[in-house]
């Protein structure tokens, strides 16, 4: 029904746009039929027979109006700022009305009540042209009014989509230049397990092409659902314990509701990422990752921690850049729905982020 509704109203089809017209002035036909039944003779019932008649006859001058301010003076000068022009062509489009009515109302309705053998009121000129001035100005001030509100209505959707659409692109463009950043760090491990000539380097590839159908096929919607998000991790960490062997001391506990949850794709990876290219690859002794994840009731709360060296400015630099796209797909896809906290030390690295899985922002709908 709403569907239906919102076609009658804003479609441009010719069907659509012929049956809303004809649907605004059979109202005011009828508007005006009961008015002039009414207002003229207190009879009603005698001029009700022919008052519909009349409004019928009066209804040329109002649509004259009509259509030469919504049709004319509103495209071609208010939109276009020329607003004296569309107030003096609005001037001139009322009195040329208000002259039909009164050439209607001496001519036609004359003759109309004459030919029913009706008593016509004698009115002066004046009488008549105000009128039909106030009218024709009625019905044309309620036409132009719907008018406004679709314009206004449809930029706004027009303006919603953009704004869809150039979230998306840039979505696209972060979740773009994410993928050859992981693949350049992961094809590295690949490369040191070769050096050494591991017997797990084909398991090691095979778990990489798994990575690539995911961020190829899985990561294409909007939405993932976590389990699979956290699989990634997984196997992330299980590329990167073949490369660090005994050197790595890695703590994973994730628990809650990880069943039903969706969140947007490759969200985690990057701080996972971002702590084994900074943090495990540059320390010389022992090095340690902790991540702890939890979900309850579709809030999710990650929390990474590793030791560092003392970087030099340059460095840090360099590990911020791979949280940068991350940071602001997070700004994008959960505005109102994340909280995300870095903290730096001289030998450590903490990232908290908490997201409210159901406050994601689609760009696709």
């Amino acid at each position: 029904m709403d569907s239906f509704f919102s076609r009658l109203v804003l479609s441009g089809i010719p069907s659509y746009r012929f049956a809303r017209h004809f649907l605004f002035w059979l109202a005011w036909w009828l508007f005006f039929g009961v008015l002039y039944g009414f207002y003229y003779i207190e009879d009603s019932s005698t001029l009700f027979k022919i008052s519909f008649v009349e409004a019928l006859i009066f209804l040329p001058a109002h649509m004259f109006l009509s259509y030469s301010i919504i049709y004319g003076v509103l495209p071609r000068l208010i939109l276009k700022d020329r607003y004296w022009q569309a107030l003096l062509s609005t001037l001139f489009m009322i009195m040329v009305a208000a002259g039909i009515s009164t050439l209607l109302n001496k001519f036609v309705i004359a003759g109309y009540r004459a030919w029913v053998d009706f008593p016509m009121r004698h009115t002066t000129v004046f009488y008549s042209f105000m009128g039909g001035l106030r009218g024709s100005m009625t019905a044309a001030g309620f036409a132009v009014a719907i008018k406004l509100v679709k314009n206004f209505y449809r930029k706004r959707v027009e303006t919603e989509k953009l704004e869809k659409e150039k979230l998306r692109a840039e979505l696209e463009l972060l979740q773009g230049q994410l993928h050859p950043h992981f693949m350049f760090n992961t094809l590295n491990s690949i490369y040191s397990l070769a050096l050494k000539k591991s017997d797990r380097t084909p398991e090691t590839i095979l778990k990489l092409s798994q990575l690539m159908r995911y961020m190829l096929t899985d990561c294409r919607g909007a939405t993932i659902e976590l389990q699979k998000e956290i699989q990634v991790l997984y196997d992330y960490i299980d590329l990167e314990k073949e490369r660090f062997g005994n050197r790595l001391d890695m703590t994973v506990n994730v628990q809650g509701d990880l069943q039903r949850p969706y969140i947007a794709p490759l969200l985690l990876l990057p701080f996972l990422e971002n702590s084994f290219k900074h943090g495990a690859n540059e320390m010389i002794e022992q090095a340690w990752i902790s991540l702890d994840l939890n979900v309850q009731q579709s809030v999710l709360k990650f929390k990474l921690a590793n030791g560092r060296v003392d970087e030099s400015t340059s460095q840090e630099n360099s590990a911020h850049v791979g949280l940068l796209n991350v940071k602001k797909r997070l700004e994008l896809l959960y505005p109102n729905g994340h909280e995300l906290r870095i903290t730096e030390d001289t030998d450590l690295f903490v990232v908290s982020l908490t997201i409210e899985l159901d406050k994601i922002k689609i760009p696709y709908a």
